[in-house]
C-alpha cells in the first residue's frame, strides 16, 4: 500500500563491477541505471463558429509530446546519498530541457529526504506526480498556467508514520539559473502538507487530505497566465498576455479517496497576484476526477512526497494476460479573468480510457467537450485525442 522508492540500495560487493542488466551498472563506488520514454499525441477537433473566431480553425494534428532520458544511481560507500538526472525534448517549445536532476539525501532525524538541485516544487498531487504516470492526457489547465513543472533549489520531503502526516517544504531561487520551465519565477517558497485520516493497508484503502501554499516572485516583475485546453496539440485557449507583477500567492486544498482500483479526488486553487497596474487579479481553477482500473490493479501511495504512483498491470499482454485497462472521467474549470485582465474562462468534461499492455507500453484514447468564454464570445469545442507512450 505504501511505497518509498527513494531509499538507497544496499551496498554491493566490493568486487562487483558489471552491467547487471542492459540498462543498469553496479560498481564499488557508484551505481547507474538509465531509462527513457517517448509520447506521441494525435488530436482532431470539432468547433462552433465562436470557437473558430476565438482560437482559429483547428484541424487534425500530431506532435511529439516529449521524449526524455533519465538516469539515477547510488554511492555504495555513502548509503544515504542517491542522485538522479534527466533531459527532455519538449514538443511544445521545441527545446531540450534539463529535468529533475540533483542529489537526494536521506535524513532519518528529519523523518525524510532532502533534494538539492532541479526538482518539482511539490505543489499539488497531480503536478507533483511523474508526468508519465498521471491519469488522463494532461493536467488541469490551472496547474499548467500557474505552476512551473521544475524549479531550482532545495526541497524537504517528510513523513511521520505515527500520525500519517506527509509534507513537502521547498525554497527555490532561479534568479541566476533562469530555468526554461514556464511560467518563470526568480524565487518560490512552497509548502504542501497532507494527512491520511483513514488508512487500511489490508483493504488498499486510504483518504488523503492536503493543503498547498505558495509564495513566488515573478521573473523581471512580469507574469503571464496562459494554458492549453488539456490538449498539447492545441493552441493556448487561456491567455492574459504579459503584465507587471511583484508577487504571486497561491493556496488550495486537495482531497483523494482510494479504495483498491477506484480513485476519486479533487483539487482547487486560487492565485492572487500583486499588480497595481492590473488591479491585483485573482485566478482560480481545479478539477473533480474519478478513476477506475477495470482489471483490478491498485496504484501505490508514496510516503515520499505524498502522491499516487504508476498503474502496473497484474499480467502483461506479452505474458498471456490482458494488461491493465483504466477509465477516467474529469470535470475541470479555470478562470483566468481577474482585475483588468481577461484571459478567459474554460471548462472541460473529459472521459478517457487507457490500455497498459505492460509496464512499458500504453495507448490512451480520450474525448473532451469544452466551453471557452473569451473575447466576448462563448465557444464550444469537441476533442478526440490519442497517445502512444513507450518507456524503458
Amino acid at each position: 500500500m505504501f511505497d518509498d522508492s527513494i531509499e538507497a540500495a544496499e551496498t554491493p560487493d566490493e568486487s562487483l563491477r558489471k552491467f547487471t542488466k542492459w540498462n543498469s551498472f553496479e560498481g564499488p563506488y557508484a551505481t547507474l541505471r538509465f531509462g527513457g520514454s517517448a509520447m506521441y499525441d494525435v488530436a482532431t477537433y470539432s468547433q462552433d463558429e465562436n470557437s473558430k473566431e476565438q482560437v482559429g480553425d483547428l484541424g487534425p494534428t500530431g506532435k511529439w509530446r516529449d521524449f526524455r532520458f533519465v538516469m539515477s544511481g547510488t554511492f555504495p560507500k555513502v548509503p544515504n546519498l542517491t542522485w538522479k538526472a534527466g533531459v527532455m525534448w519538449d514538443g511544445p517549445s521545441q527545446k531540450w530541457l534539463v529535468r529533475e536532476s540533483g542529489l537526494i539525501i536521506a535524513v532519518p532525524r528529519l523523518w525524510g529526504h532532502l533534494f538539492v538541485g532541479r526538482t518539482k516544487e511539490g505543489f499539488s498531487m497531480v503536478k507533483h506526480m511523474v508526468g508519465t504516470s498521471i491519469w488522463g492526457l494532461e493536467r488541469n489547465p490551472f496547474l499548467d498556467g500557474a505552476i512551473p513543472i521544475m524549479a531550482d533549489g532545495i526541497r524537504w520531503m517528510g513523513y511521520a508514520p505515527k500520525g500519517h502526516f506527509v509534507w513537502n517544504l521547498g525554497f527555490y531561487n532561479e534568479k541566476y539559473s533562469q530555468s526554461a520551465h514556464a511560467p518563470y519565477y526568480d524565487r518560490q517558497l512552497v509548502a504542501r502538507m497532507a494527512w491520511l485520516p483513514y488508512a487500511v493497508p489490508e483493504k488498499d484503502t486510504l483518504i488523503h487530505v492536503g493543503l498547498n501554499l505558495r509564495y513566488a516572485d515573478p521573473q523581471d516583475n512580469k507574469l503571464k497566465f496562459r494554458a492549453r485546453p488539456e490538449s498539447i496539440t492545441a493552441p493556448y485557449f487561456l491567455d492574459t498576455g504579459e503584465f507587471p507583477a511583484k508577487h504571486a500567492t497561491t493556496i488550495g486544498p486537495e482531497l483523494y479517496y482510494r479504495n483498491g482500483p477506484l480513485i476519486v479526488g479533487s483539487e482547487y486553487y486560487f492565485e492572487k497576484v500583486d499588480s497595481k497596474e492590473a488591479h491585483d487579479p485573482v485566478f482560480h481553477g481545479g478539477d473533480v476526477t474519478a478513476v477506475y482500473a477495470l482489471t483490478g490493479e491498485t496504484r501505490s501511495y508514496s510516503t515520499r512526497g505524498g502522491l499516487l504512483g504508476f498503474l502496473n498491470p497484474a499480467k502483461s499482454v506479452f505474458a498471456g494476460g490482458m494488461g491493465a485497462i483504466e477509465v477516467m472521467a474529469r470535470l475541470s474549470y479555470t478562470d483566468a479573468d481577474g482585475g483588468t485582465l481577461t484571459g478567459g474562462k474554460l471548462w472541460r468534461i473529459s472521459p478517457l480510457i487507457a490500455w497498459y499492455l505492460n509496464d512499458n507500453i500504453r495507448f490512451t484514447f480520450g474525448y473532451g467537450y469544452a466551453g471557452l468564454d473569451r473575447l466576448g464570445l462563448n465557444g464550444k469545442t469537441q476533442f478526440l485525442q490519442g497517445r502512444v507512450h513507450v518507456q524503458f
